[in-house]
């Protein structure tokens, strides 16, 4: 319940959530990038989400409407998971300002693993599952969840490797967020007063640029704004900063995405005034 009073609040036109045209509007398939699983060999599972055209998800910072898309996986006793990774996300703004962060179209999630060497006696094939829940809306919402499974055959450590998924999980990973210290030259400077900081991410070479913020209870975006000159392009963020208990200066995290003519990327940074050139 409390989810559907967050959106009732945030004014979105949602759904009773016993319709079931949320499940029905986006599927849900667990997929892996092989075949078959050897001892202590490191997998990725995928939760691929297709979600109906003209319509849309949430990434995992919802913005100023809906809520995240989330993802629980169960392994076999041994496995180890890592947590889901989500691809970059779309800007989105709706009547009012409101300013959303979404997926369209297909989505995978990635998930790291590693099997236990040695496999548990007697395993012949690892059961994986999801339980994966959404809000999809166009210009109303409906609440949504799937399940998926996939089960995976085991092979002994001198089997050869056996990929599967290639292409997709390519695209997948293409979109996942890489270190800010891969993009080469960029910076983040920091100014403004403490309560109204503001943060300048430049990138040399860069045509266009797009924050995606994480969530944070002390710092907000207020605004942002687009500068590009010559070959480069700079996005100035303005913030708001209320102190909450744990945290006494402002700190800026989440998705820089970046266009070049070698196309798009996107980076994770985590930045705080004093750090004054990099994230």
């Amino acid at each position: 319940m409390s989810g559907l009073l967050l959106i009732a609040a945030m004014a979105l036109p949602l759904q009773d959530a016993g319709d079931e045209r949320g499940d029905r509007l986006v599927k849900v398939e667990l997929v892996a990038d092989r075949a078959a699983i050897r001892p202590g060999e490191a997998f990725s599972l995928g939760v691929r989400l297709r979600v109906d055209p003209g319509w849309h998800i949430y990434w995992e910072n919802h913005g100023d409407s809906g809520f995240p898309t989330s993802a629980k996986l169960v392994a076999p006793p041994g496995f180890t998971l890592g947590p889901l990774r989500f691809p970059g996300p779309e800007r989105e703004v709706a009547e009012g300002d409101i300013v959303t962060y979404v997926h369209t179209g297909e989505v995978m999630l990635v998930v790291d693993g590693k099997a236990p060497d040695p496999l548990p006696a007697g395993l012949e094939a690892a059961a994986f599952s999801v339980e994966a829940r959404w809000l999809v809306c166009q210009e109303v919402c409906f609440p949504g969840s799937g399940r998926a499974e996939l089960t995976l055959p085991t092979a002994a450590t001198s089997a050869k490797p056996a990929p599967a998924n290639e292409k997709a999980f390519a695209d997948a990973r293409s979109r996942l967020p890489k270190p800010w210290s891969e993009l080469a030259g960029a910076t983040i400077e920091w100014g403004g007063t403490r309560d109204e900081p503001v943060a300048v991410f430049g990138v040399p070479g860069a045509s266009d640029l797009e924050l995606f913020p994480s969530a944070s209870a002390s710092t907000t975006l207020s605004g942002r704004t687009i500068e590009r000159a010559g070959p480069d392009c700079r996005l100035k963020a303005a913030l708001n900063f209320q102190a909450a208990p744990t945290e006494d200066a402002p700190r800026l995290a989440g998705v820089l995405r970046v266009r070049t003519e070698q196309g798009e990327s996107f980076y994770r940074f985590d930045s705080a005034p004093k750090d004054r050139k990099s994230g």
